[in-house]
């Protein structure tokens, strides 16, 4: 799934919507694709509530998509070095080339100079790539600034808008009330466990024992799942050593999600929408004391994991939970199919999923207190990858239809259930289809729990939504800096995010800190000061 700078970004002004038309800009929009809708098969009709709605993955061709003519087309995408992310696409191209004539191209950098890589581009006026699929905290930068064409109504309705989550729908994949971008993949966090280990008498008599209260299962608070990591950590079970919970903490190595999603329910008040910045002055709240245990706890689990988990991103996650070698995990959807996987798991039938962890008192950043009340506020980590079509494509239709026939609902549920693929759930007909899951290797129970853990966490009236705003790349890039120093020792917790916070006032105020206060404002929900 998912690994980053900047640009000083224009605001969007009205414009009327033509199809694939984009926000305006210095440079002149690329011609628009036909309005008319596609030829093609009839779409079924659709049930009365979208979360009824049942995805077809033995047709990947739904609603008109790959009628659209692109012999001698070649369209170029830029995304993450896979497999993840970019593995579906590379793999299914050739099945819409069949289709519609085109050739695709999938171009990947890492993570860490993926941002860069599309920015240029941008920025230059002469971008290489038809198509982006790109962190979807990206929108301010990406969205905002411009470089996108807006996705026509009629390739909405061809990938099945109306069945998305609708925090998907109308939070990730719109910008200033239209839509830039295309479904992809839908990503929050959740906590993995070994239920096996955790629901064994043994393990619960001997766990009591030492810590004085029952194992719980699920986990209802961090200090437990650290309790729970430090019972199990370096324990030989069934020949193999395992460890207690594998964390990502290396730098441009996504970590820095792990560390917001533990840090959400000690810094997220249940009457406050507002998380990363103070709505009304954009000061920045990371070095709030809440913040800072939070940052104290994540150091801590380098102590209960194995010996080298400070080097670890999330890959080593996606590895060691399904080798049988963690009795606990953070991660986004990516573990679920992976340890459900024969091929590549030792723990099938044996492991569970949960919503995160709460805490038993958090602090207030209005009342600038902490509150002695229990508190659990899940995190949609990094949002999702999302599609989007570049301004100065000369081939808007072809890149619209590729990216429907990657995005339908029949893909969706194909790549979600598929282990590797880094896709997550975003459309209903993800999650409400108990027999496509245990199809893929999950018991019905683990399936049942898996995906109510999705669905809990997106649903969650206390959910933070990750920052989306323009500079999002550079703010989490700062953070990121200073988490890799904090976690080595080099410096406090305090003073790692006093140096975030200092960095974070630069950025705002280098962009614009009322354009930025208004921005963030929107993405919160909140009125325009």
């Amino acid at each position: 799934m998912r690994s980053k700078w900047w640009t000083i970004v224009a605001m969007l002004i009205a414009f009327s919507l033509v199809a694939c038309a984009a926000p305006p800009q210095p440079a002149a929009p690329t011609k628009a694709p036909a309005a008319a809708q596609p030829s093609g098969p009839t779409k079924p009709a659709a049930p009365a509530n979208p979360e009824d709605f049942k995805a077809d993955m033995s047709n990947l061709f739904p609603n008109g998509i790959g009628n659209v003519k692109c012999q001698g087309v070649k369209l170029v995408v830029a995304t993450q070095t896979g497999p993840q992310i970019a593995g579906p696409m590379e793999q299914h191209w050739k099945e819409w080339s069949a289709k519609t004539g085109g050739t695709v191209e999938v171009q990947t950098f890492p993570f860490g100079d993926l941002f860069e890589k599309i920015r240029a581009g941008f920025v230059s006026g002469a971008s290489p790539f038809d198509i982006i699929v790109y962190a979807s905290d990206w929108a301010g930068d990406l969205m905002g600034g411009g470089y996108l064409l807006e996705i026509p109504q009629k390739y909405q309705d061809m990938m099945g808008y109306q069945y998305l989550i609708p925090t998907y729908r109308d939070r990730i994949l719109s910008w200033g009330g239209k839509v830039y971008g295309t479904p992809y993949d839908g990503d929050d966090h959740i906590t993995y466990y070994r239920k096996d280990l955790l629901t064994d008498p043994k393990n619960q008599a001997d766990f009591k024992a030492k810590y004085g209260y029952d194992l719980p299962v699920p986990i209802k608070t961090w200090t437990q799942y650290r309790d729970i990591a430090e019972f199990f950590n370096g324990k030989t079970i069934g020949g193999t050593t395992i460890y207690g919970a594998g964390t990502a903490f290396k730098r441009k190595g996504q970590s820095y999600w792990v560390f917001l999603g533990i840090a959400a329910p000690f810094a997220k008040s249940p009457n406050d929408p507002a998380f990363f910045f103070d709505p009304d002055t954009m000061a920045p709240r990371i070095n709030n004391p809440g913040f800072v245990a939070a940052l104290d706890f994540y150091k801590s689990l380098v102590k209960v994991g194995p010996p080298d988990v400070i080097n670890w991103d999330v890959g080593d996650i996606r590895n060691n939970f399904p080798a049988g070698k963690l009795a606990l995990a953070i991660d986004w959807g990516d573990v679920g199919p992976l340890a459900s996987d024969p091929k590549s798991s030792v723990v099938t039938g044996k492991w569970s999923a949960q919503v995160h962890p709460g805490v038993d008192k958090y602090y207030d950043a209005k009342t600038k207190q902490w509150v002695n009340q229990y508190n659990q506020a899940p995190f949609l980590a990094f949002g999702g990858w999302i599609g989007g079509v570049s301004k100065t494509t000369k081939n808007p239709d072809c890149a619209c239809d590729f990216l429907a026939f990657m995005g339908n609902p029949n893909m969706s549920l194909l790549n979600n259930v598929t282990p590797g693929t880094g896709v997550n759930p975003h459309f209903y007909s993800d999650v409400n289809n108990l027999e496509a899951w245990t199809k893929a290797g999950m018991t019905e129970q683990q399936a049942t729990e898996y995906l109510n853990a999705i669905r809990d966490t997106i649903k969650s009236a206390n959910a933070v939504v990750d920052l989306r705003i323009p500079g999002a790349a550079e703010y989490f890039d700062a953070l990121d800096t200073q988490l890799a120093r904090a976690v080595a020792g080099e410096v406090s917790s305090q003073q790692a995010l006093d140096q975030v916070a200092k960095d974070w006032d630069a950025i705002t105020d280098r962009l614009g800190r009322d354009q930025q206060k208004k921005l963030y404002r929107e993405m919160l929900g909140l009125p325009s000061q």
